[in-house]
């Protein structure tokens, strides 16, 4: 039996993951949960005797016994390569490399440090570490280019439980009927969603009966500013800002409502969102230069629009979306998305060392 230590945000994910390993009773998992982000109290899933809980993981990993527990473990997975501290510290302990795994969120793979002795610890631990575990294949090809990488590649997802119980309720109702077409545009207010880019796209059907929904709870607050006033200054009030935080079962309600969503990013993100609007039977467009775009049209063979065609294309056209492509997708992405294969994942990840 392995002994496997998982480094881990807390997270609105933690929780389920913690709970996903306990289906892997093979290994005996520990996990090292950091940071106050996503905790309501009490919270219980903290409690276990296998479950350790650092409001500061910085002290923690300043600790002269910090080493000799690490030592003891036979995996390392880093979830989230976030942390300047964990990084340095793997960095200053090389010997710990040959039992780290590192599993990129998406985020993390853009975020490069400023200081240039923390880039090139970032890039040494990187690329000396055991594995990289990556969401879609596409980023770890992004990784590769950027840190000419030596460990073993890996792809594996999350389970979220909570997140399908809702959606399974939900698409058990009627979809809500609307005269206007519902449009979500992005996920966060983050830059990289290009709100604005998209927005100037869809201002040729600023006078079609429709109502553009932007969520913007959470991110950039000064940004989401910007993305509210140009879509109020374009569509009035047929642009809806989405400020709220939502509880997962109001968020799968929300969702539930849209006709058609658009995702101007680059990279890879929000792609819990997005497999929940595949199953709900959402239109959806990309930019075909996104890894997005290649990972949902090329290994998922999803049936996705590209955003650029909808400079060409009038109100019927960017609306139609077929029975046939809605029950195509979501049959593509089941397995995808589903317990027995994210635990088929990590069981191959596991099996391999």
């Amino acid at each position: 039996m392995k002994r496997i230590l998982h480094l881990f945000r807390a997270e609105k994910f933690t929780e389920d993951f913690i709970c996903l390993m306990r289906d892997i009773p093979e290994e005996e998992h520990t996990f090292w949960v950091f940071g106050e982000a996503y905790l309501n109290a009490p919270c219980e899933y903290l409690k276990p005797d296998n479950i350790k809980y650092y409001p500061r993981i910085d002290i923690k990993m300043n600790k002269a016994s910090t080493e000799k527990e690490l030592q003891a473990y036979d995996l390392i997975i880093y979830h989230g390569v976030f942390e300047e501290c964990l990084i340095e510290y793997f960095y200053t302990h090389k010997k710990l490399l040959k039992k780290l795994l590192l599993y990129f969120w998406g985020g993390d793979k853009e975020k490069l440090p400023e200081d240039r002795k923390q880039r090139r610890e970032k890039s040494y631990v990187i690329r000396r570490c055991l594995a990289v575990v990556t969401i879609i294949p596409q980023d770890y090809t992004d990784l590769k280019k950027q840190y000419h990488l030596r460990g073993i590649h890996f792809c594996a997802t999350y389970y979220s439980a909570h997140t399908i119980e809702n959606m399974d309720k939900i698409m058990g109702m009627p979809k809500p009927e609307h005269e206007a077409v519902h449009i979500q545009i992005g996920n966060s207010a983050t830059i990289t969603n290009n709100h604005l880019e998209i927005l100037k796209i869809l201002s040729k059907f600023k006078r079609e009966n429709i109502k553009i929904y932007a969520p913007l709870s959470y991110g950039d607050m000064e940004y989401a500013n910007q993305v509210i006033s140009y879509g109020k200054e374009i569509f009035g009030d047929k642009f809806i800002p989405v400020q709220k935080f939502m509880s997962l079962e109001e968020y799968c309600r929300f969702l539930y409502t849209m006709d058609i969503a658009i995702f101007g990013m680059k990279r890879q993100q929000a792609l819990g969102n997005i497999f929940m609007q595949i199953q709900m039977g959402c239109k959806i467009y990309f930019d075909r230069e996104s890894l997005l775009w290649s990972y949902f049209t090329q290994d998922l063979g999803c049936v996705i629009s590209d955003v650029s065609e909808i400079f060409e294309m009038d109100m019927k056209k960017f609306v139609e979306f077929s029975e046939g492509d809605r029950l195509h997708n979501r049959a593509h992405i089941c397995e995808r998305i589903s317990k027995e294969g994210a635990l088929r994942s990590w069981r191959n990840i596991f099996q391999s060392f």
